[in-house]
């Protein structure tokens, strides 16, 4: 898609944490993570009310993806991943993985990998 000229907007902290937390996975800035998310919902939207219950119930487990037309399935597997992501950014999972005895793997503030003990001991990897 071609690259058009942006306009500044405010949007919820909330949205830009979880936008910040997805975007690197999806090699995309923050801004362009959501404006993916902004067309993502305007294609629901525009899709029109009988489409938008189909892909919804979908979304929601009510039906299947083989239900969806192409372009129904890329919007539905777009809005789990998006709500994937969002639940994923707002969760800790190191400190309960090493609660249970698991060696974790993260980031640290420089940006290295480290390994981190169930003891806390840090390990760059």
């Amino acid at each position: 898609m071609a690259k058009t000229p942006s306009t500044p907007t405010r949007v919820a902290g909330d949205i830009a944490a979880t936008a910040s937390a997805v975007a690197s996975a999806e090699n995309r800035s923050v801004a362009e993570q959501i404006s993916h998310w902004a067309r993502i919902g305007m294609l629901v939207e525009r899709s029109g009310s009988v489409a938008t219950r189909r892909l919804l119930a979908v979304v929601s487990g009510q039906d299947q993806f083989s239900s969806l037309s192409g372009d129904e399935r890329d919007a539905a597997h777009a809005l789990v991943d998006a709500r994937i992501a969002e639940l994923a950014a707002s969760q800790s999972f190191g400190p309960a993985a090493r609660a249970d005895g698991q060696t974790t793997v993260s980031v640290d503030d420089d940006g290295n990998l480290i390994q981190i003990a169930p003891d806390g001991t840090r390990q760059p990897l």
